[in-house]
């Protein structure tokens, strides 16, 4: 009855896709590319988490903190090294999650979603 929002946040060069699993409501964030760099998805740590926050917070319902899954879709061929990984999860817990769990893999619906929060270990 009061558990937490799941969100799912697919993250590419240019933008953030916010979704919250539960209702059904999603926003798209383009980011400022004045702080892109061509080898990583987060160059500047401070504004990602910023541009997150704010989505997060378009989506989110309730008090309770969400459950997060991040998901970087671009530049991650030979997969994600611990200090992306690090990094996907501290812009998680920055933007407010009391949970934050990174995917990679094929994009995921509702159910998966779900799944991969519940089974994530940290």
């Amino acid at each position: 009855m009061f558990s937490p929002d799941s969100i799912y946040v697919q993250v590419f060069r240019s933008k953030f896709i916010v979704r919250n699993v539960d209702s059904g409501e999603s926003t798209e964030i383009s980011r400022d590319q004045s702080y892109a760099s061509p080898r990583m998805l987060i160059a500047d740590f401070t504004m990602a988490q910023h541009q997150l926050k704010g989505a997060v917070k378009s989506v989110r319902r309730g008090l309770r903190a969400p459950a997060m899954l991040i998901h970087p879709m671009e530049l991650i061929e030979g997969g994600v090294t611990q200090v992306e990984y690090r990094t996907f999860v501290e812009l998680g817990l920055g933007a407010g999650a009391s949970k934050a769990s990174v995917y990679s893999g094929a994009p995921l619906s509702g159910d998966g979603i779900k799944k991969a929060i519940r089974e994530y270990k940290h």
